[in-house]
């Protein structure tokens, strides 16, 4: 490494860590430069072939990070099993898991080897923008733990190059260039004063092409996001089958991972303007699972105030502070 100092990229398949990429290579050299990618298990088949394409064009070798909740997963089977609790919640309803319920989740509750749905059958939920828990975990938590590994056994200082750029949102209009985290440990955002038309002149001006789903999605990132509005869901309906499929068989298994028995990848508010509390919980479950959104999402209109908690079609997007999200 140039002058003894690790230097690691956050990739996450989309066009800034592209970008930021091959700044890196273009002053350090690929063989200086190690991109990471922290697999969520929930990302979309174009991004995991769009890494293979960086690896063959460039001459890298892209590190996969995907974490191991199998400790988590066998403690909560334990603590399962053996709950006998007293009691009731604020809806009335008794804490202690049913004999019921514990052979349903028991039955489903293993790890899977997959990142994404093992940590919401642990959960026994999926994550909503008012407990986004998968950016934490998934990617944020990986990333950082590795990092601090490389730091303990190679003893050198590292520098994490980071695809943000100012005009990306609110949240990052300050972000530095340079910011020190830790005892030789910096983070470096090179592009953090780009437009987006630069971004996409730097992965062309090197003789690559961006990740395809720009042209189809408009974004990288998880598939579906949490964050997806009425025109991401048509959009990612129409472009692979197998991700509503995917969803679809998500929802049994984490809903018979949960104590309540139902779960819907999409949650919320109840859809089409109606108030807490109007629907009864076997509706608003049907509503809210991927079949009844699929079928609310083909109507065409505006994303309606309130459905899934979000304030409209340019509502939040997720985005991790790191730059380990697509974008």
């Amino acid at each position: 490494m140039k002058n003894g100092t690790l230097h690691i990229v956050g990739l996450s398949g989309g066009k800034d860590s592209t970008a930021t990429l091959l700044i890196a290579i273009d002053r350090l050299g690929k063989e200086n430069v190690q991109p990471v990618f922290a697999d969520t298990g929930n990302e979309h088949p174009e991004t995991y072939a769009y890494l293979e394409y960086l690896e063959k064009s460039l001459g890298i070798h892209v590190v996969r990070l995907k974490p191991d909740f199998s400790e988590e997963i066998a403690k909560k089977r334990l603590f399962i099993a053996r709950d006998r609790r007293r009691g009731r919640d604020k809806r009335g309803d008794k804490i202690r898991w049913s004999n019921k319920a514990k052979r349903r989740a028991l039955a489903v509750l293993q790890p899977t080897d997959n990142p994404f749905l093992d940590l919401c059958l642990l959960k026994g939920r999926f994550p909503t923008n008012r407990a986004r828990f998968c950016t934490e975990w998934l990617k944020r938590d990986t990333f950082v733990e590795y990092v601090d590994s490389v730091i303990q056994q190679e003893g050198r200082p590292v520098v994490v190059w980071q695809g943000i750029r100012r005009g990306e949102s609110d949240k990052r209009k300050n972000a530095k260039k340079i910011e020190r985290m830790g005892r030789g440990y910096y983070n470096f955002r090179p592009i953090v004063d780009w437009t987006v038309d630069e971004v996409f002149q730097c992965i062309a001006s090197h003789g690559l092409e961006p990740n395809p789903l720009y042209a189809t999605l408009g974004r990288v990132g998880c598939a579906p996001c949490i964050y997806a509005t009425k025109g991401d869901v048509r959009l990612l309906a129409g472009s692979d089958s197998m991700i509503t499929d995917r969803v679809r068989d998500w929802e049994r298994l984490v809903g018979q991972a949960s104590k309540k028995g139902y779960a819907a990848f999409f949650q919320g508010k109840e859809l089409a303007g109606t108030k807490p509390g109007e629907v009864s919980d076997l509706v608003f479950w049907e509503r809210h699972q991927i079949d009844g959104i699929l079928k609310w999402a083909a109507k065409e209109g505006p994303f309606m105030k309130g459905d899934w908690g979000h304030a409209g079609d340019d509502g939040p997007r997720c985005g991790s502070e790191m730059g380990l999200c697509g974008d």
